[in-house]
């Protein structure tokens, strides 16, 4: 029996699962200047200006305010992944008069270059003591599991990154072939994969589909924090308990 602290609610645990973006790390830093950068590069492309309404549209479409720098909840840029970004880019671009063939390739030409400019290792910034948590809990015997949206390879970067690769017991990404958030699959698939009861795990996101995935894969504890891009109102109806950050996630000591 391994108790482990969310907030005010105690959890006898065997698997944590985590949301990795605004969870794990800070979200605007990352997504924020993700979608700026996307914009800059693909008006210039077309001679537009970066406030002119090419560029709004844009963010409209992947839910970016850049003025407030922030990301509307529920919008595309809080829960799409990499991929359905460039699909919603590649639809203004059509919309604007470019043939689908030239605006898929141009919108992969702008992803590959930001990816160059802005390297990971400047956008990731832990939302909390990511490391020490996680090292708590492995120390107490519950496993660890990362289930996000993002792809693979900058996944398994952001976890070196924050130098949590070995305390990761399991990986689930966008591209491995499952129906992602909030289907249930990805979390049903990590707990297939541990030997995990889905109700003894406890999923903490920051989003309202980590919260409907948590509860349809019948996970025994729902956990919302503030540290992303979620409405914690909307958030605080759907969860068990709403906590500001995983800072308020921590193992008590036994009792002798």
């Amino acid at each position: 029996m391994t108790l482990v602290q969310f907030g005010s609610v105690q959890f006898d645990a065997d698997l944590v699962v985590f949301d990795k973006d605004g969870t794990l790390i800070e979200f605007e830093r990352m997504w924020g200047r993700l979608a700026l950068a996307w914009v800059d590069k693909l008006t210039a492309d077309l001679g537009e200006t970066t406030d002119g309404d090419l560029a709004q549209e844009f963010h409209r479409s992947w839910g970016f305010d850049p003025q407030e720098r922030r990301t509307a909840p529920q919008s595309p840029l809080a829960i799409a992944s990499t991929a359905q970004f460039q699909t919603i880019a590649a639809n203004v671009l059509y919309r604007h008069g470019v043939p689908w063939p030239e605006a898929e390739d141009r919108t992969r030409s702008v992803f590959r270059k930001v990816a160059a400019d802005l390297p990971l290792a400047d956008l990731v910034r832990p939302a909390g003591d990511v490391a020490g948590l996680l090292r708590q809990l492995q120390e107490a015997g519950v496993r660890v599991a990362v289930v996000t949206t993002d792809h693979r390879a900058e996944t398994e970067q952001t976890l070196h990154i924050l130098t949590i690769d070995h305390l990761v017991d399991h990986l689930v990404c966008s591209d491995d072939g499952l129906p992602s958030k909030p289907a249930p699959d990805m979390l049903l698939s990590t707990c297939e994969h541990l030997g995990a009861d889905p109700a003894r795990a406890a999923v903490v996101g920051d989003t309202l589909a980590d919260l409907l995935m948590s509860k349809r894969a019948g996970a025994g504890l729902s956990v919302a924090v503030r540290t992303g891009a979620g409405d914690p109102a909307l958030l605080a109806t759907h969860a068990t308990v709403v906590i500001d950050s995983i800072d308020d996630i921590f193992v008590p000591p036994k009792r002798v």
